[in-house]
């Protein structure tokens, strides 16, 4: 099962890891779900293919590993989530749902994505679905 949650609006403003005040209630929703199956979770942050480079985020893989790990830690602390249960992963904008050719798209590929796997060490050792 993915959890799909789109960056814009919600979680994140454009070119930050910092979440919004309105992220907040959604991650609320999303650690009522996970606190209720013992599953391992996968937390993929993911950019649409415009370059950033600012000092903090050289790169969209450096934004979408600070966003998974954001999320991840929000989880943990403010969800209860046990931290051994989650693992956060960037994959910049290798895994788009969309063609990066629009901003409506775009927008559609910034994103986190919530994957609750299937019980396996496998699985929580090397982060595959």
């Amino acid at each position: 099962m993915v959890i799909s949650l789109l960056s814009d609006g919600t979680l994140f403003d454009l070119g930050s890891a910092d979440l919004k005040p309105s992220a907040r209630q959604v991650l609320d929703q999303v650690a009522q779900v996970l606190r209720a199956v013992p599953n391992p979770v996968l937390i993929e942050g993911h950019t649409d293919n415009l370059p950033i480079r600012t000092p903090q985020y050289p790169s969209n893989w450096e934004l979408s590993a600070a966003r998974a790990a954001r999320v991840l830690r929000y989880l943990v602390q403010k969800g209860g989530i046990p931290s051994h249960r989650l693992i956060a992963v960037g994959y910049a904008d290798t895994r788009p749902l969309a063609p990066n050719n629009s901003p409506s798209n775009r927008a559609q590929n910034r994103r986190v994505d919530i994957a609750i796997l299937k019980t396996s060490q496998n699985a929580l050792r090397f982060g595959s679905r």
